[in-house]
């Protein structure tokens, strides 16, 4: 399921930057469902071009009704932020569990024979 995203979400979406917040929810496992976007320009319409426009981002965990504000556009690195602050707990553990973060490869490995 994909992250809700309200506003003018599409200023985010031409630099890709939904899907690479979607990515890292999933690498960190959290749930898509248990997130909001809502994105807002922080420029004039018709001031620049959809590539260098800033915009805000505010970033809401649903179940735990807290959100934070982030910068984006040209030059912001606003997925990197958030990804920071779940390292640093603002937005507490993971709802899939940390089994999720640490899969690794299955099945056995050959045996060595001499």
């Amino acid at each position: 399921m994909a992250v809700r995203c309200r506003g003018d979400s599409w200023v985010m979406e031409q630099l890709g930057e939904k899907q690479d917040f979607e990515c890292e929810l999933s690498r960190l496992g959290f749930k898509h469902e248990d997130f909001a976007l809502y994105v807002r320009r922080a420029i004039a319409p018709g001031a620049g071009t959809a590539w260098t426009a800033k915009y805000a981002v505010r970033v809401t965990k649903i179940p735990a009704a807290r959100h934070i504000i982030y910068w984006g556009g040209l030059g912001e690195q606003w997925v990197k932020e958030f990804v920071a602050d779940v390292a640093n707990g603002i937005y507490g553990q993971s709802s899939v569990g940390r089994s999720r973060q640490r899969r690794g490869r299955t099945g056995t490995r050959p045996s060595s024979q001499s």
